[in-house]
């Protein structure tokens, strides 16, 4: 699917915001069963993850985008605890909310908000993500400042608040979803599968259970397809088989683990359905341009890089609440 095709049919609402502080050796639970959520972190730093999936830093201006449904846990430290004390909630202006769990040192700080992204009023933008997107915009004025212009229009609403609120999400969005795109054309599973519903249940197979060993004929069958149908739609849909669409997934997912964990490559290899990690290995570096190894050693590096090296700082205040 083309970027402007999808943007075209996406409308975006913003439901509501809150700052979020999960002080040292705390945790807190963040969970929408019926919005898109998205979490932003404003300062400090700590690790999230999901019931089911990988671990992920959180750094300043990390932001993570967890479809709804999602059950996240975001702790202040590198070793989650797991005792997880309900949230004091206290009303700031403007109708928000600032939640803090814990009672120890200054932890980290997030701006948590909730989100509808509808394509062509029927399929939620990330109905087709199965786990939570999380992106570094340390180096991105594209997004931060435009994010920041949202918190601080939520903050202090006035006449025409909710209309340009929802300008500047989307905004957002656009950027998010460019870095998806080569040559002007979404090619991650997640969106690729909208315009798509009865290919997208082969799709939501595949990104659920990426190790599974799919044949052309067992996805066609998810799809209520002959085989031969099934192949001639997929290709037709999004110009490649769906075993190399498969492979994609799988190599995606292998990435994903890559830069959240320090699993041997072995092991992940065979997590995301690779028999061989020499195989995985040479078809990893034909997809990403480096191999498992130096990948995983780049994504570190980045990380570790001052968040604000490049001079890009932008700040927010809410109520005494700062980013800068």
């Amino acid at each position: 699917m083309l970027l402007d095709q999808l943007l075209d049919g996406l409308d975006v609402s913003v439901v509501a915001f809150a700052i979020c502080e999960v002080r040292s050796e705390a945790s807190l639970v963040l969970e929408d069963d019926e919005a898109t959520s998205v979490h932003y972190v404003l300062s400090g730093e700590g690790v999230t993850r999901s019931i089911t999936g990988p671990e992920f830093a959180l750094r300043p201006h990390t932001v993570m985008i967890a479809p709804p449904g999602t059950c996240i846990i975001v702790s202040s430290n590198r070793r989650p605890n797991m005792v997880l004390p309900a949230p004091r909630c206290e009303s700031l202006p403007g109708g928000w909310m600032r939640a803090t769990v814990g009672d120890g040192a200054p932890g980290i700080r997030l701006a948590c908000g909730a989100v509808h992204a509808v394509h062509r009023e029927s399929s939620g933008l990330f109905d087709y993500l199965r786990a939570p997107l999380v992106e570094s915009v340390a180096d991105d004025p594209a997004f931060r400042e435009p994010f920041h212009r949202l918190l601080g229009e939520l903050a202090d609403p006035q006449p025409g608040t909710k209309t340009l609120a929802e300008a500047l999400m989307k905004q957002c969005l656009v950027v998010l979803l460019r870095r998806h795109t080569e040559s002007g054309e979404c090619r991650v599973p997640w969106l690729a599968a909208l315009d798509h519903p009865r290919l997208g249940r082969a799709i939501s197979a595949m990104l659920d259970r990426p190790a599974d060993r799919f044949t052309l004929q067992n996805l066609a069958d998810t799809a209520h397809m002959s085989r031969a149908t099934f192949a001639k739609h997929f290709k037709a849909a999004f110009d490649r088989t769906a075993m190399d669409f498969l492979k994609e997934v799988r190599l995606r997912r292998a990435g994903h683990m890559l830069r959240a964990n320090d699993l041997p490559v072995k092991t992940i290899a065979a997590r995301v359905g690779f028999s061989s990690r020499s195989y995985f290995s040479r078809a990893f570096k034909a997809f990403a341009g480096v191999d498992p190894a130096t990948y995983r050693a780049n994504a570190i590096a980045e990380a570790a890089r001052p968040a604000d090296a490049d001079g890009t700082g932008v700040g927010v205040r809410v109520e005494g609440v700062t980013d800068s």
